[in-house]
């Protein structure tokens, strides 16, 4: 089977769309899934005619302003129809609805990756860690040396890596400022006692 037939037969749009229908009619009822989408065809229609009727407005408001400075003739203004709107709207919604999702698929997937990566890095630090401790031919004074360089390397790694690189202090001048209001007022309290 060709590379681009695997796309068109088993990745089809509608083949996705009835799958994902069955899944949300198992979850919450085939009723429930009708009546909502019901109410969203019905709101969609509504809000459609409303804009058609508004951008028509506009389109006759727009084609005066250009007949009263002569190009109205050259100019023809589309006229907007609740069902053309309506269209342009689902698929909108279908736009901002995969956006929305492939946001939060790659948030997960950024997270699942630095949880990894954190786990990978404390399982090498414990195994450099524990290969220090039980060389049995290394002196005393090697194996403190070994461990202070662990952990100078593990201290520079998270400030490498980490959101924050170390050099971000506003935090702790917020924090400073706050404990020394506290520090005002509690000494305020003192003195009037």
């Amino acid at each position: 089977m060709p590379f681009e037939d695997i796309f068109r037969h088993d990745y089809r749009p509608t083949v996705v769309a009835e799958s994902l229908r069955i899944h949300v009619d198992s979850v919450v009822g085939t009723h429930t899934t009708q009546q909502c989408l019901t109410f969203l065809d019905m709101a969609l229609q509504f809000v459609a005619e409303g804009a058609a009727g508004g951008l028509n407005v506009i389109a006759v408001y727009v084609a005066e302003v250009l007949r009263a400075t002569g190009v109205g003739d050259a100019v023809s203004i589309p006229h907007f129809t609740p069902e053309g709107m309506a269209f342009a709207a689902k698929w909108m919604l279908l736009a901002l609805i995969s956006y929305w999702l492939l946001c939060a698929v790659l948030r997960l997937s950024v997270v699942l990756f630095r949880r990894g990566f954190w786990m990978l890095k404390f399982f090498v630090v414990v195994w450099i860690f524990s290969r220090i401790i039980s060389d049995p031919k290394a002196s005393a004074d090697a194996t403190i040396t070994r461990l202070f360089l662990l952990v100078l390397l593990a201290a520079v790694w998270s400030v490498a890596t980490g959101r924050n690189s170390g050099t971000d202090l506003t935090s702790l001048d917020v924090r400073l400022t706050s404990l020394e209001g506290r520090l005002a007022i509690m000494e305020k309290n003192g003195q009037t006692k």
